[in-house]
C-alpha cells in the first residue's frame, strides 16, 4: 500500500513540473494536477492525523510523582482521588519498597508494601501478593486506595510502574499489549528478593489499560504458576477496537486512511505486528480464574468489550461484575465495600480451586 502511495505521489510530482504551454492546451493535464494536488495534500492530511493518533497513544504524561495523576478521566475521578490523600499518605510512611529491573535498556521500577504488622498471621489466605497494574497515563500510586483492603486482610502488594510511566524509563507508553510480560520479571524479582518470604501465590489485578494488560498476560504459556487469579476492571479488548471506539465520531473517509498511517507508526516506533497477542485473543487460552469487573456507565471503553471479554474467556472459573452507573475507573468508587469484598472472595474461590483449601 505505502509503495503504491509512494509511486503515484513521484508521478504526480513529475506531473507537476511539466511546462505551463502544454497544460494551456492540454485541459485534462490541468484538471489531472489539480486533482493529483488534492490528493498529496488528503494524503498529508492524513498522515499526520495518523501520527497524532499515535502520539496521542504514546506519549508519556509530565511531571508525574508517586502521588498519582488522573489526567484523561472526569472531575468526578479527580475529586474521588483528590479526597484519598490521607489514605494515600498513611500508607506511603516509609514501610514500603522501591525495587528495580532493566528491561531493553529501560529501568524499570516498583513500590512493594508488606501486608500491615499482625495481620498475616490472621490471613485466611496464607502469603500472598497482589500486583496492581496501573491505567494509561496514570501512577502506580493511583493504585494505593486498592492496596487498603488487601493489606488489611494479610496480603502484600507491588505497585510497578509500566514503561513510559513516572518511576519508569521510556520514551514512550507500551499501551499494556507490547511489554506486558515485564510483570513476569517482576515476579522473579519479588522472589529473589524477598527469599524465604516470598510470597507463595500472586494475584494480577489491572485497571483499565493494566487490567488488558493482565488479561493478555492470563493467557500466555509463560505465566508463571504462582499466579492463582486474574482480576480486570474496565478493560479494552485490543488496541485496535479501542481506537475506533475513541475515534468513532470521525468520519470513515478520514479515520480509516488515518488508522492505517497509525498502525504504520506502531509497526516501526513500537514493534507492533498485526498478530500480536490481545486481552480478547489471549483469554480464549487462559485456564487461571478470571474475575471481570466494568462499570454501566464507561462511555471511555464501553461495557461491551468486558462482555465480549468475558464470553471469550476459556477459564473453568470466570465472574463478570457490572457495577451499575460506575463510569471509567469508578467501580471502586461506586460499589464501595462490596467491591474489595467480591474481589477478596473470588481470589479464596481461587485459591480453594488451586490448593483444595482457602488457608495454605
Amino acid at each position: 500500500m505505502m509503495a503504491v502511495l509512494l509511486r503515484y505521489t513521484l508521478l504526480l510530482s513529475n506531473a507537476v513540473f511539466v511546462p505551463s504551454v502544454c497544460a494551456s492546451t492540454h485541459p485534462a493535464l490541468i484538471a489531472s494536477i489539480v486533482i493529483g494536488a488534492i490528493l498529496l495534500v488528503f494524503l498529508w492530511f492524513e498522515i499526520s492525523l495518523g501520527r497524532v493518533l499515535f502520539r496521542y497513544a504514546t506519549k508519556p504524561p509530565e511531571g508525574q510523582t508517586i502521588q498519582g495523576s488522573v489526567s484523561y478521566v472526569s472531575e468526578e475521578t479527580v475529586a474521588y482521588f483528590e479526597s484519598a490523600k490521607k489514605v494515600k499518605e498513611e500508607l506511603l510512611t516509609g514501610g514500603e519498597t522501591e525495587l528495580e529491573i532493566e528491561r531493553d535498556g529501560l529501568k524499570l521500577r516498583g513500590v512493594y508494601i508488606p501486608a500491615f504488622p499482625g495481620s498475616v498471621e490472621n490471613c485466611a489466605f496464607g502469603n500472598g501478593c497482589v500486583i496492581l497494574v496501573h491505567g494509561w497515563r496514570d501512577t502506580s500510586g493511583a493504585r494505593i486506595l486498592d492496596a487498603r483492603p488487601y493489606l488489611e486482610e494479610g496480603i502484600s502488594v507491588f505497585l510497578p510502574s509500566l514503561r513510559g510511566h513516572n518511576l519508569s524509563e521510556g520514551k514512550r507508553i507500551d499501551i499494556g499489549c507490547k511489554h506486558y510480560d515485564d510483570l513476569f520479571v517482576w515476579m522473579d524479582e519479588l522472589d529473589r528478593r524477598l527469599d524465604a518470604n516470598a510470597p507463595e501465590w500472586y494475584v494480577l489485578d489491572g485497571l483499565s489499560m493494566g487490567a488488558s494488560a493482565v488479561l493478555t498476560a492470563s493467557g500466555d504459556e509463560q505465566l508463571p504458576k504462582k499466579v492463582v487469579a486474574v482480576i480486570s476492571d474496565c478493560a479494552f479488548t485490543s488496541l485496535i477496537d479501542q481506537g475506533k471506539w475513541l475515534t468513532r465520531g470521525i468520519s470513515p473517509i478520514l479515520r480509516v486512511p488515518a488508522f492505517f498511517f497509525a498502525k504504520i507508526f506502531f509497526y516501526f516506533m513500537q514493534g507492533y505486528r498485526r498478530h500480536d497477542p490481545t486481552a480478547l485473543s489471549n483469554v480464549a487460552k487462559a485456564t487461571v480464574p478470571i474475575f471481570i469487573i466494568h462499570g454501566s456507565g464507561d462511555k471511555f471503553v464501553p461495557t461491551w468489550m468486558s462482555q465480549q471479554l468475558f464470553e471469550a474467556c476459556s477459564s473453568e472459573i470466570k465472574e463478570y461484575w457490572v457495577v451499575e452507573g460506575a463510569q471509567h475507573a469508578l467501580s471502586a468508587f461506586v460499589a464501595g465495600p462490596e467491591y474489595p469484598r467480591r474481589k477478596l472472595s473470588f481470589i479464596g474461590r481461587a485459591i480453594a480451586k488451586r490448593y483444595g483449601t482457602n488457608t495454605l
